[in-house]
């Protein structure tokens, strides 16, 4: 993974939008392209329904990896809003990148992830990288 990826200003507005269309509480999906560049957003139903933290609706995502396979595509961030508070990842985040029990082994391990917020508030797309337990940001292209 490069220390850049870039994204559509359209798409990008669109991921916004699910944003504040599902707020007050957490949107979630998947993105999805070549190299670094994101070609596609998967919006994903938050199953939790929680303005704290989300889970992924199971089917929704399996679809959307099959689609991202069958498109010769790759995973290149998950991306989920937070409502009211900082475009950061949380400790929750950071937890829910791994396997349960096992903090060496992320679920994805080639993506990273962007956090869209505070939706209420002044609004911030901020994209990271996890490598171990360390957290580096990547520079958000848009194109």
């Amino acid at each position: 993974m490069a220390d850049t990826i870039s994204i559509p200003a359209g798409l990008l507005n669109e991921i916004i939008a699910h944003c504040k269309e599902v707020y007050p509480n957490e949107a979630c999906g998947i993105l999805a392209g070549k190299g670094n560049d994101i070609e596609r957003a998967y919006k994903i139903t938050n199953i939790k329904n929680s303005p704290v933290i989300y889970e992924m609706e199971p089917v929704e995502q399996l679809r959307c990896e099959k689609d991202i396979r069958n498109a010769r595509l790759k995973i290149i961030c998950l991306y989920h809003s937070h409502p009211s508070s900082s475009a950061h990842l949380s400790q929750a985040d950071v937890a829910k990148a791994y396997w349960q029990g096992e903090p060496d082994m992320p679920i994805y391990p080639d993506a990273c992830y962007m956090i869209i917020g505070p939706v209420d508030g002044n609004l911030e797309v901020r994209v990271f990288k996890l490598s171990g337990q360390k957290i580096n940001e990547v520079k958000l292209d848009i194109i």
